[in-house]
């Protein structure tokens, strides 16, 4: 589950919990509608509560990455994890 939190350009996603495809295709949508008004976006993931994704989440964040990747400002990551 996820809450965005959309202001401008800007974008905070919280994750809760299981991260699905249908919340990353949510999360998806909040960003081209922000491209299209706003320009690039700028986009908070708040991670620290999420407990798992699954593989088709990752694949799809790969191609949409590549497809965006001038689209982007910033990038910021919360998360407990050292990665």
């Amino acid at each position: 589950m996820i809450n965005l939190d959309v202001r401008d350009n800007q974008i905070a996603v919280n994750v809760m919990g299981q991260f699905t495809l249908e919340d990353y295709r949510e999360f998806e949508q909040a960003v081209c509608h922000g491209i299209q008004f706003q320009g690039v976006v700028n986009v908070l993931f708040d991670l620290r509560d999420m407990l798992s994704y699954s593989v088709d989440v990752a694949w799809e964040e790969i191609r949409f990455s590549r497809e965006h990747k001038n689209d982007f400002g910033r990038i910021a990551i919360l998360s407990d994890d050292e990665w």
